[in-house]
């Protein structure tokens, strides 16, 4: 058996061990808040097809960053296993990697702001510009990433994923 036969083998098994979960909403919070995945679903089979995807990309002989590949697909497989095993494993470092990201996410939001305000500021000095002008779309997708930016603060912080969480 070929070592891609095995890891679609494994995933094949750790999808199935997961599936049988009963405690899904969990699993997928601690999945959103893992740096490996780039999905954000509320549902646990877009990170098994995420996973999937990445085991063709990783297997890809024309792919260019295959190491690159291997190591967020072994994360992946990493923490899908320790779900699948033992969930108690990773709720502590959830709780951990909840705040980072957070973090990270609050961290970008002031940014956004402070480019918003630049924008402003360029608009201010220019009173004369015509309102097709490049400022005012780069400060309106500014302004609509802010949004969505807080909206998913907003749904993360409110959904309770929070280290209080962790320890019931």
């Amino acid at each position: 058996m070929s070592l891609y036969q095995q890891v679609v083998e494994t995933l094949s098994k750790l999808t199935k061990k997961l599936n049988e979960n009963p405690d899904q909403e969990k699993i997928v919070s601690i999945l959103q808040s893992h740096q490996s995945f780039i999905c954000q679903s509320e549902k646990l089979t877009d990170y098994f097809d995420e996973t999937q995807q990445l085991v063709e990309l990783a297997f890809n002989d024309s792919t260019s960053e295959n190491e690159r590949l291997a190591d967020r697909l072994n994360d992946q497989l990493d923490l899908l296993a320790k779900l699948a095993l033992n969930h108690k494993i990773v709720e502590s470092s959830a709780a951990t990697e909840y705040k980072s990201r957070i973090g990270k996410m609050h961290k970008t939001l002031a940014q956004y702001r402070q480019y918003l305000a630049q924008f402003d500021d360029q608009i201010r000095l220019n009173p004369n510009l015509p309102p097709e002008h490049s400022l005012f779309k780069r400060r309106e997708r500014c302004l609509a990433a802010i949004i969505k930016l807080e909206e998913q603060i907003s749904k993360i912080e409110q959904k309770g994923y929070g280290t209080n969480r962790y320890y019931k």
